[in-house]
């Protein structure tokens, strides 16, 4: 070779070198820049391992971040309201709320008695079709205020122009009757913060629950578009947020479900199918009802309600408070609001109907035990952004729960039933890994921490176990003995538990009882499909992958070592094992490739689609004192990165690394001397 090609084919060396350097310099940096996973996995156990994602990255931006800044993403109804309801000296009462001369003026009128308002009552007749009866004419004068006849629970409201007939507002009020005056006199006994001695012979009162779902919210996108009332939560309230929590079916039936019966969806058809209603089934709030609790059940979204959307739903009432017929006549006079698919009524939105539901009932749940099941839909359901307009209102929700008292002795399970199923976002593999996420937090009185201290210290220990809405149930079974709570029953169980393995395993177990560490999809009956365990795919050590992640590992420890000079920079001896890290389901997903509305049970084009993020874990020797390191890398295209920690594993090698004074650090250091 001659001297002018030899420089030449040093050169290139050299710069192949640098660009490779720089590859993995810029990778590491932009990991360390970027916000760390700061453990690889969401759920490390014998039998499932649940790798982490962020939050936010690169890789979803242009998926998240187009809209903080639009000035088209806004929620708002094209009406205004006109009354409210209010409750006065045991009465309700429809009260005008709008200005009525800037309603005068906005329909060209002089005089309130040109304007003709009717309340009307309501019978649903059909699945979505309401008969109006008993048409009462009441007059919008001073004090513009009128009292509704007692035991009313539904109004619908007309207001006309009289000159020409035109309607000006149409709205529909629901009135929930207050408690008896017996209890309206007392202090509410949940106003008042759990001050008895624990140690006491005084009983400790029911527990309420209340079920507060957020349909198709991904644990991460609640994080990401709700950081309010994540904040809230997680600052104000005694709660356990749970990383493995799995879903089991592919729509809000087949997922809760399991959680209101115990039942999956084909043994629940027996139940409905024959009779062709739903009345009969085993719901756990008829257990809650049987046992004195007071109980309510809302949907904000009737037509797509679990119970009604392909399903026959009930003939008769199974709850104190059923409010699926106002919001059926809600969907009946519906408009549309700014944002797609989300709807109104006078001035509010679906969402803030079962929101004002609740504030109506804070009596009731002051004075009595009881078990709620409201789940919001509308605007929810499969938009990933728009979340982010209910933030300050499930914050504010929050709060007044506080407020009133309700949290002190209430367990709130403030969930999801599944990720998105379909659109842009679904498309990517974090989609779909994220789709058989959905959001679980369990929000319990604190008291409890010191009355039920095992229970609790398992409820949080479960915070990264593999479990469903199955093993909700059997909490919510728990929840009704509250004796069995106490640390001695906890015990017996969970002795009783820990023997149960291999095909033994219960698919449900109540997580105030430790989630057994062996336990995989087959045990708790998930999908494979839907599963999110990783298996892991031996790979060469020789791989240009794995070779890869082994520099970018050494790079991270001697990058942690660089303010330590009497640590010697560690080499790559050798590579001692490499695995490919791959959801059970395989290497290839799902994905939509187009549908026109959002509550279609599925996408009209579905195509295949190989995943092209990739997580390898390697295990490596170094040079000088044969130390063995563990890390975890992640591939995002053409991009490898660090996920999670790098660890320092078994008890070979030189143990020279107490010339520096960090605990923390003294397992990477190898000391100069």
């Amino acid at each position: 070779m001659g001297e002018k090609r030899f420089r030449k084919f040093c050169l290139g060396v050299i710069l192949a070198a640098l660009v490779l350097y720089a590859v993995l310099f810029m990778d590491t940096l932009f990991f360390e820049t970027g916000g760390k996973i700061h453990n690889a996995f969401f759920v490390n156990t014998d039998g499932c391992r649940i790798i982490a994602m962020d939050v936010m990255n690169p890789t979803i931006a242009k998926y998240t971040n187009w809209e903080w800044e639009d000035k088209r993403f806004y929620l708002k109804c094209p009406d205004q309201t006109w009354f409210k309801t209010e409750v006065a000296n045991g009465d309700w009462y429809l009260k005008l709320i709008r200005d009525i001369d800037k309603i005068l003026e906005e329909n060209d009128l002089t005089n309130d008695w040109q304007i003709h308002c009717y309340w009307f009552r309501v019978k649903i007749t059909g699945r979505w079709v309401a008969s109006l009866s008993q048409k009462t004419k009441f007059p919008l004068e001073f004090p513009y205020a009128v009292k509704v006849p007692k035991g009313v629970r539904e109004l619908r409201v007309k207001c006309y122009n009289s000159l020409t007939n035109k309607s000006l507002t149409e709205d529909a009020h629901f009135f929930v009757q207050p408690p008896p005056e017996s209890l309206l006199t007392k202090a509410p006994p949940t106003l008042k913060y759990w001050d008895e001695e624990l140690n006491s012979n005084i009983e400790t009162p029911p527990i309420s629950v209340m079920i507060v779902g957020l349909d198709s919210l991904s644990h991460l996108n609640f994080l990401r578009q709700m950081p309010k009332t994540a904040e809230y939560m997680h600052q104000n309230m005694s709660h356990v947020e749970f990383w493995g929590f799995n879903k089991i079916g592919s729509n809000t039936y087949p997922n809760l479900i399991p959680m209101l019966t115990g039942l999956n969806e084909t043994e629940s058809d027996k139940y409905w199918q024959k009779d062709k209603c739903m009345d009969n089934l085993p719901l756990i709030w008829k257990d809650y009802k049987e046992a004195g609790y007071n109980t309510s059940f809302a949907e904000d979204m009737a037509i797509y309600s679990m119970f009604y959307y392909g399903k026959p739903g009930f003939k008769r009432p199974t709850a104190d408070h059923n409010l699926h017929d106002l919001m059926v006549e809600l969907y009946i006079i519906k408009q549309e609001s700014s944002m797609a698919f989300t709807n109104c009524v006078g001035g509010r939105t679906f969402m803030d109907v079962l929101l004002e539901m609740n504030d109506r009932l804070l009596p009731h749940k002051q004075r009595y035990p009881f078990f709620s099941f409201y789940w919001w839909a509308n605007g929810f359901h499969e938009f990933l952004n728009s979340p982010r307009l209910a933030d300050e209102r499930f914050e504010r929700f929050l709060k007044s729960l506080n407020n009133a008292g309700i949290t002190n002795n209430t367990i709130i399970f403030f969930m999801s039933d599944h990720g998105l199923r379909w659109g842009r976002f679904r498309r990517s593999y974090q989609g779909m890994i994220e789709d058989s996420q959905p959001f679980l937090s369990i929000l319990y009185p604190d008291w409890m921490r010191v009355k039920y201290p095992l229970a609790i210290k398992n409820l949080a220990g479960n915070a990264h176990s593999l479990i469903t809405t199955y093993d909700l149930h059997e909490t919510l079974k728990h929840i009704l003995n509250l004796d069995s709570l106490k640390d001695n029953p906890i015990t017996q169980k969970s002795e009783e538990l820990w023997k149960l393995k291999g095909s033994k395993t219960p698919k449900a177990v109540s997580l105030f009882l430790p989630i057994p560490t062996w336990r995989t999809c087959s045990t708790s009956q998930i999908p494979s499909k839907f599963c999110l365990c990783h298996k892991q795919v031996s790979l060469p050590e020789n791989n240009r992958m794995v070779t890869k992640s082994a520099s970018i590992i050494i790079d991270y420890v001697n990058q942690l070592m660089a303010e330590y000079p009497v640590c010697i920079p560690l080499q790559l001896d050798s590579i001692v094992s490499a695995y490919f890290a791959a959801p059970e389901r395989d290497n290839e997903y799902s994905i939509e490739k187009g549908h026109n509305h959002p509550y279609s049970e599925q996408g009209p084009f579905w195509n295949r689609k190989k995943c092209d993020a990739k997580d390898i874990i390697v295990r490596l020797k170094t040079k000088p004192g044969n130390a063995y390191f563990e890390g975890m890398t992640r591939r995002r295209g053409s991009t490898l990165s660090l996920v999670g920690e790098v660890v320092r594993v078994g008890n070979d090698g030189n143990k020279n690394n107490d010339c520096i004074q960090n605990p923390l650090l003294e397992p990477f250091c190898q000391c100069a001397v």
